[in-house]
């Protein structure tokens, strides 16, 4: 009976000591609590390693990672509303870039993320200014080296070059490398010869819609391209026309009345034959223009954003 008694009073006691020890505890805990600074939200929820080195040490789990910066990303975004000032928004639109280049650091491959950062980042204001777009073209752009064989990488980046920065000449080569992508729709082509034909890359446009007139199989799809081709050819002739024109005013200090006129001043070898039927003419202006088709246009550039 005697050992039994110790025991138990042993067990009451070490009970007792562990009840004390809990109870300073939390004593401790709410005091040192009371004391504390407030707390302070971290601007940027990511974890502390580089995402390259991350990337390194996730064993296999980089998707996981990825995933979840791309889930913290998505979850932020409604903070974000359309009539918040730039003030406001600001921070919230420096952590969703942060964490989306994150993800993307982390699983270079991961093309959700990237397609999320074209449609996430660029936000514009009521006065015509525009956040976001740069770091959206930037990971992009990674995006484009990353996943090439992806046909969206190179269609969401020429969209943003074209419609925000009104940069024609990149955005055609944007969308000229996704049109060449299996699973590309058709549009992609037509957009990207629309868009390097208005903006002076009237060999690259052209090349691609040969090519892609070679490709057709279905007569639809070839009268499409035969048409492009046909418009880019006019584009190239407009062109000629107008730099003829230029130096015609340059020389003689008035505006050319005719194409025939270059032509006979020795601005122009001969009359271009319009590819439509119609005729070329010059404004007053100096612009040229034809009879019978209009010309390849993907944006009316009067608009220009003001990029932050």
């Amino acid at each position: 009976m005697i050992p039994d008694v110790t025991t138990a009073i042993r067990g009451s006691a070490a009970a007792l000591g562990l009840a004390l020890a809990i109870g300073a505890a939390i004593v401790f805990r709410v005091g040192a609590q009371a004391r504390a600074p407030a707390e302070v939200a971290s601007e940027l929820d990511i974890p502390p390693i580089p995402g390259n080195v991350a990337r390194a040490l996730s064993f296999g789990f980089r998707s996981l990672l990825a995933d979840f910066t791309l889930l913290q990303a998505i979850q932020l975004l409604p903070a974000r509303h359309g009539d918040m000032p730039p003030e406001a928004a600001g921070p919230i639109d420096r952590r969703l870039s942060r964490l989306l280049e994150y993800s993307v650091d982390v699983d270079p491959q991961f093309a959700g993320a990237y397609r999320f950062a074209a449609a996430a980042l660029p936000h514009e204001t009521m006065d015509g200014k525009v956040y976001g777009a740069l770091k959206a073209v930037q990971i992009l752009e990674q995006g484009l080296r990353e996943r090439p064989d992806d046909w969206h990488m190179g269609f969401l980046l020429g969209f943003l070059q074209s419609y925000y920065l009104r940069d024609l000449p990149a955005a055609g080569r944007s969308m000229a490398a996704a049109a060449k992508q299996p699973g590309a729709p058709p549009f992609v082509g037509l957009l990207a010869t629309r868009l390097s034909a208005q903006g002076g890359e009237l060999k690259l446009a052209t090349s691609l819609a040969e090519a892609m007139l070679a490709q057709a199989n279905e007569e639809a799809t070839r009268q499409e391209w035969h048409a492009r081709v046909a418009a880019l050819h006019m584009e190239r002739d407009l062109r000629t026309i107008e730099d003829a024109a230029q130096k015609y005013r340059e020389s003689r200090g008035l505006p050319p009345r005719s194409v025939h006129a270059l032509v006979t001043a020795g601005f122009l070898p001969d009359v271009p034959r319009e590819p439509h039927g119609g005729h070329y003419v010059i404004e007053a202006d100096g612009t040229a223009r034809s009879t019978a088709a209009e010309r390849l246009r993907a944006y009316g550039l009067t608009q220009q954003f003001e990029i932050h």
